[in-house]
């Protein structure tokens, strides 16, 4: 061996399964995030998952630093970042809510002509409602998840809801979705 010359150093067996399990845990973590996202998931299974995925990603951002600087392992170091960075342009760019929109706004539209309360919490298309409501002049679609500040879709095939906007302090408030469709929340 000349002077000039570097050697390899090789990446050790331990750092290869840690790097594993990062990557891993954080494919986990961004999968299950997309589904509570697409799915309309509570306020507080979305801060859970954030917190998690943060923290995984603090986790796998030392670890890629180590990877790179003292193995030089260039996919194992940066195949967690780059899932992370994948989960975030796919939020952006609302990937998982058009998806899930897409797989279910034929079955929310075949329920909407009825407009019956099944009596229960049910799951139409990806979508866990927590009940149906006929109000306004449409149909309410409440999603599964907080008691306050009730959200959902409305469809209201006739005619526009009588109030698009921000909710007052006690009422509901609408806002165009993908017409006939409206988001609302509902704060009474």
């Amino acid at each position: 061996m000349s002077v000039g010359e570097r050697t390899r150093v090789r990446v050790p067996f331990w750092f290869v399964w840690w790097m594993v399990l990062v990557i891993g845990v954080v494919l986990v973590l961004c999968l299950v995030s997309v589904w509570v996202i697409a799915t309309e998931g509570t306020q507080t299974s979305k801060v859970v998952l954030s917190a998690l995925l943060a923290v995984a990603a603090g986790i796998a951002a030392l670890s890629a630093l180590v990877g790179l600087f003292r193995y030089r392992a260039v996919v194992l170091s940066l195949t967690a970042p780059l899932l992370i960075g994948l989960l975030a342009a796919a939020v952006w760019y609302e990937i998982p809510q058009k998806g899930a929109w897409q797989l279910s706004h034929g079955i929310l539209e075949d329920q909407a002509v009825d407009c019956v309360n099944p009596g229960e919490r049910t799951r139409l298309g990806v979508y866990s409602i927590r009940y149906i409501d006929r109000r306004d002049g449409g149909c309410l679609f409440y999603f599964e998840g907080d008691e306050k500040n009730s959200e959902g879709f409305g469809y209201f095939p006739d005619s526009p809801p009588p109030y698009i906007g921000p909710p007052a302090e006690r009422g509901i408030g609408y806002e165009p979705y993908r017409i006939p469709w409206y988001r609302f929340v509902d704060n009474s």
